[in-house]
């Protein structure tokens, strides 16, 4: 009791035996369980739970040996012959094991088989479990406490010059490699910056003017060691996604994380810091890269860390120093809304309280205040489509709204009050209508082939957008839509779902950097589509984007898992009724347990 004198057992019915109630009455109760076999030849819990209560609680001894240890990257010897297995056992279940008798028949001694440490598994055996829920049960468990980098590792040498990481180099080398990833590989992923502003790494002239510069982030990082782990993970699983057949061990970049979160907020204004902010963002993308079919993460977790940071944020400041990240969010949960797996929290608190970033925030901020700098052949052009991809996201988080209240309505209301309901979908459908049938839109859509790069890519975005939201009114609003539908909308589905395989095929071709934006429409599109030809070319689209040697993640590969999913219980269907229309994609996927953010990282 030294370590806990402040645990008092006195009268406590299991562990104060001189109790009343552990005492005579239960006597003939404890003899009963005493009276059976031993543990290892008992067959029901009910007999098990009775023999343990015939027994006092008391003191267990685990015992390891050098064998327990033996599977350990550290302790393993490539030259020993491996022990063999069968010697670690228990003692109360081995008599062969080599132990004193007197230890070997005693109960109450256990002697470790074997010590595996999860968090230390080889990613190179096996299937690489890259998500950390599956090995932790709480973000803030007792997770040994790494070492706080001081400062970053050399970015020198570029990525494609080095000899990819093999288990014998050092920790140094590979730390040194994964940032050098990050450097030239992982920030132009997530911060994509026009080619005309000449920004090798954020070194030039007009990293100054850059809040989000490769120069910034490892300020940053080196004052706020979360940031430095967050940055590390993401890279290493970009790296073990690169196409280079090298398997890197990212969990447990990420698993420093939370720890040094732990030690590194020590004031309030650490709660409203860049690196805070910066670090959950970082470990929002890489919980939807890792993301797996039937796995759970933590996405959700971070996603609601960073609307508290920014709320704390708006409060100090003003307004978000990086609209340009809010940006980011509000794109990742507006997907989740669609998908079924989030319920817009972020999206409708920013857009609720007025902290939706301007549409000048939407492109990559190389000008003071978080902004783009537009050039002078976009100004007729990238302005309006800005504002526009900017109304559109606006009433597609409307959409969002709408469909998860439909959903719920759907199954407490009755059919009249319902379908009353619905017909807001209606009104929804012609607000999009009025946006996009503007004259000002209409032209720069009609001769879109003829506008500058970033306008005409940004339209294109923009455009991918609508068509998700007129493809999902039509055919995803709640379970049996299409059914009930007063008039047959396959025409308008297909019509869409062409449009989206259109605009999806330009991206994904060119390599485009907003190709994140197209894995939740492709799905949709290959989900909702009733002519064969555009489910299976939703499915190629999705395989290239798959086999993508510079992926971040395996967003896309498990998104298509889903899409197979759906397929073949579309299938079933079919041969059985003769039609897909009562399959919902989003039911099906909570029925599987298959919720998760489409976003192609």
């Amino acid at each position: 009791m030294g370590r806990m004198a402040d645990v008092k057992t006195n009268g406590h019915v299991v562990w104060d035996l001189t109790s009343p109630g552990s005492s005579d009455e239960r006597t003939d109760y404890f003899s009963l369980g005493d009276s059976l076999p031993p543990f290892s030849l008992l067959t029901s819990d009910e007999e098990r739970e009775k023999k343990a209560e015939a027994f006092s609680p008391g003191t267990y001894h685990v015992v390891m040996t050098p064998d327990s240890f033996s599977s350990l990257p550290e302790y393993a010897d490539e030259e020993k012959p491996k022990s063999n297995p069968e010697c670690r056992t228990s003692a109360t279940n081995s008599p062969t094991i080599t132990v004193k008798p007197d230890v070997r028949e005693d109960p109450n001694v256990v002697i470790l088989k074997t010590f595996e440490d999860v968090t230390r598994r080889s990613p190179s055996s096996g299937k690489i479990r890259i998500s950390p829920t599956s090995e932790i049960s709480d973000p803030f468990c007792n997770l040994s406490l790494s070492p706080n980098f001081t400062s970053l590792p050399s970015p020198d040498v570029k990525v494609e010059e080095m000899t990819f990481l093999n288990p014998r180099l050092d920790q140094q080398s590979q730390d040194s490699t994964i940032f050098s990833h990050f450097r030239h590989v992982v920030w132009r992923q997530l911060f994509p910056h026009d080619h005309r502003l000449d920004d090798s790494c954020g070194s030039d002239s007009h990293s100054h003017f850059m809040t989000l510069s490769m120069d910034f982030l490892e300020q940053e990082a080196t004052r706020f060691p979360p940031l430095s782990h967050a940055m590390m993970a993401v890279s290493a699983l970009s790296l073990s996604h690169s196409g280079t057949g090298h398997n890197v061990d990212a969990l447990q970049y990420y698993q420093q994380a939370f720890p040094s979160l732990q030690v590194s907020l020590r004031n309030n204004d650490d709660l409203v810091s860049d690196g805070l902010f910066l670090t959950h963002f970082l470990l929002l993308i890489y919980e939807i890269a890792a993301a797996e079919p039937h796995g759970s993460n933590l996405w959700s977790h971070h996603i609601s860390r960073l609307l508290h940071i920014a709320f704390l944020r708006r409060a100090k400041y003003g307004q978000e120093p990086h609209p340009f990240i809010l940006w980011w969010v509000c794109h990742i949960d507006l997907y989740a809304l669609f998908s079924g797996a989030g319920t817009g929290e972020f999206v409708r608190a920013v857009i609720d309280h007025q902290m939706l970033p301007g549409s000048e925030c939407l492109l990559y901020p190389s000008a003071p205040e978080g902004c783009s700098v537009i050039y002078s052949d976009e100004h007729e052009s990238l302005p309006v489509i800005m504002r526009l991809y900017h109304d559109t996201f606006r009433l597609a988080a409307q959409l969002g709204f709408l469909a998860a209240r439909l959903r719920h309505d759907k199954q407490n209301l009755p059919f009249a009050e319902f379908d009353q309901r619905s017909q807001e979908v209606s009104d929804l459908r012609r607000a999009f209508g009025r946006l996009w049938e503007s004259p000002d839109v209409a032209f720069l859509h009609q001769h879109q082939d003829n506008l500058p790069r970033r306008s005409r890519e940004f339209m294109q975005q923009s455009a991918t957008l609508y068509h998700v939201c007129q493809l999902f009114s039509y055919s995803s609003m709640w379970p049996g839509q299409r059914v009930e539908s007063d008039f047959s909308p396959d025409g308008e589905i297909d019509h869409h779902a062409t449009e989206i395989l259109r605009l999806a095929e330009r991206t994904t071709h060119t390599r485009r950097a907003d190709r994140h934006f197209i894995v939740f429409p492709l799905f949709l599109a290959g989900a909702t589509a009733s002519a064969s030809g555009l489910k299976m070319m939703a499915m190629e689209l999705m395989t290239s984007m798959e086999d993508e040697e510079d992926g971040m993640g395996r967003n896309a590969a498990t998104t298509r898992a889903i899409l197979q999913i759906v397929y073949k219980r579309q299938l079933e269907r079919l041969m059985h009724v003769g039609h897909t229309f009562d399959v919902d994609w989003s039911d099906l996927m909570a029925q599987e347990g298959l919720q998760m953010v489409n976003f192609g990282f």
